[in-house]
């Protein structure tokens, strides 16, 4: 991810954990639905879990926050991390991706993901702020087409890469700032398997269009098997200013063609060679009701980021790596972790 992206979710989660000094800002996280996630160990041996999140409620949510805890088949705490979905007001009903990794596990000291048996990943929303605040609504994707990598070598190398390019115009009367396209990718029975986003433009006119590019991260779809293949898309506008105050109008994710699914909350290990096969399962694993416990939770969130701000630069959607046929996968962009 560019730095100014970067920057804007470490803003959001610094302006979260002011919110959780006050006690009824946790009030809406019953709110926020977990619709369905996937995880699956990346080429560079983390394991990744890739979902999307709906407001089900009626009020416009800021700084959705999630935890997560993996667990082997033995019952043990092997990690836990936290992200924040790929949105910056979540309006009711609107659906948003969210991307979050865990680097090693805690037991035993040293092992890699590929050692453990892994046998559930359960996920929380821990923070859902209401606001009154929501984007500028004006902006509409008015043409979209996929395509598969076919370059195997050089800098632009994006073998398997399954691209998505995107037209977006501002049918408004204001100017659009800090536009980025978000992307949630569906293997054909509706469960999330990847997610990504696009290069971000400074700025839209009233009346004008712009042309937006963005890669699904890690699945190479050259080498996976049918059940990570993406069948569907559907894409997410997220526009940082102007800033409007009010009741937000509903906004739609624009879907790709592709059949018409259902959402489950399932977890199968996708792209993993654990043989665990177990469905993960939407469980608090921690008391999200406790606000000092929260801000713990936030405070390691912004040190989890800002410490991998360096490490995420070198990762490129359109890198292909070749270590190992089953993990050779384009990666994420230098936005990767947002822990």
């Amino acid at each position: 991810m560019r730095k100014s992206i970067i920057c804007l979710f470490v803003a959001l989660i610094l302006a979260s954990l002011g919110l959780t000094l006050v006690p009824s800002a946790f009030s809406q996280t019953e709110n926020i639905k977990i619709v369905s996630y996937s995880y699956y160990i990346d080429n560079l041996g983390y394991l990744d879990v890739v979902g999307e999140v709906q407001n089900v409620g009626s009020n416009t949510v800021a700084s959705v926050i999630l935890a997560g805890r993996v667990y082997s088949t033995d019952g043990t705490d092997q990690a836990d991390s936290y992200t924040q979905a790929w949105v910056a007001y979540l309006t009711p009903q609107q659906k948003a991706p969210f991307y979050m990794d865990f680097y090693q596990p805690n037991n035993p000291q040293g092992a890699s993901w590929m050692s453990v048996d892994v046998s559930n990943v359960k996920l929380a929303v821990v923070q859902a702020n209401a606001t009154t605040s929501y984007q500028y609504p004006d902006l509409t994707i008015t043409s979209n087409t996929h395509s598969i990598g076919t370059k195997s070598v050089g800098t632009d190398a994006d073998l398997g890469v399954y691209w998505v390019n995107c037209n977006v115009q501002n049918t408004g009367s204001q100017t659009a700032q800090n536009i980025t396209v978000f992307g949630t990718f569906y293997n054909s029975t509706g469960s999330v398997v990847a997610v990504g986003y696009s290069n971000q433009i400074g700025s839209l006119d009233s009346s004008r269009t712009a042309s937006f590019k963005l890669g699904a991260f890690d699945l190479n779809q050259t080498l996976v098997p049918s059940s990570e293949k993406i069948d569907h898309y559907s894409l997410l506008i997220n526009a940082l200013g102007p800033i409007l105050q009010g009741t937000a109008p509903l906004v739609t994710p624009y879907p790709s063609s592709g059949s018409s699914t259902t959402q489950t909350v399932t977890s199968s290990p996708i792209g993993s060679s654990s043989s665990s096969s177990s469905s993960g399962s939407v469980n608090n694993p921690i008391n999200s009701s406790n606000p000092v416990l929260i801000a713990i939770i936030v405070v390691i969130a912004i040190l989890a980021v800002a410490g991998t701000i360096l490490a995420l630069r070198k990762r490129k959607p359109q890198e292909t790596k070749t270590a190992s046929p089953k993990t050779a996968t384009p990666k994420k962009a230098s936005h990767k972790r947002h822990r």
